[in-house]
């Protein structure tokens, strides 16, 4: 499910908060949400059992990419729901539930 973003940019310090809150607030055992390195950007977790995998970075973990002002995983391995509504909630604790639509919720 597509979240979409109401804001022209993230400042870094706002990118450092989100991944502050998302972090604080997984379980322990999950992995950490991290920045994607990638043209695009986005956010990415590991796939902690595909660690070892010698296949493609892609394969080996979850991830959402902007479009449009839109974070979708599309054609990509995507968030659980649960990891999706934690991102959600910690883009709106930073930016303001004004400015992130979540299309589960409209």
């Amino acid at each position: 499910m597509p979240i979409k973003l109401l804001v022209k940019e993230i400042k870094k310090e706002e990118l450092e908060q989100i991944l502050h809150y998302y972090n604080s607030n997984k379980y322990d055992n999950e992995e950490p949400l991290e920045l994607l390195d990638r043209c695009e950007g986005g956010f990415q977790i590991k796939i902690s059992y595909m660690k070892n995998y010698e296949g493609r970075a892609n394969d080996k973990i979850k991830q959402v990419r902007w479009k449009r002002g839109y974070l979708i995983s599309n054609p990509y391995i995507s968030f659980t729901y649960e990891e999706e509504k934690l991102l959600f909630e910690s883009l709106v604790y930073v930016l303001g539930k004004d400015k992130v639509k979540w299309k589960q919720l409209l």
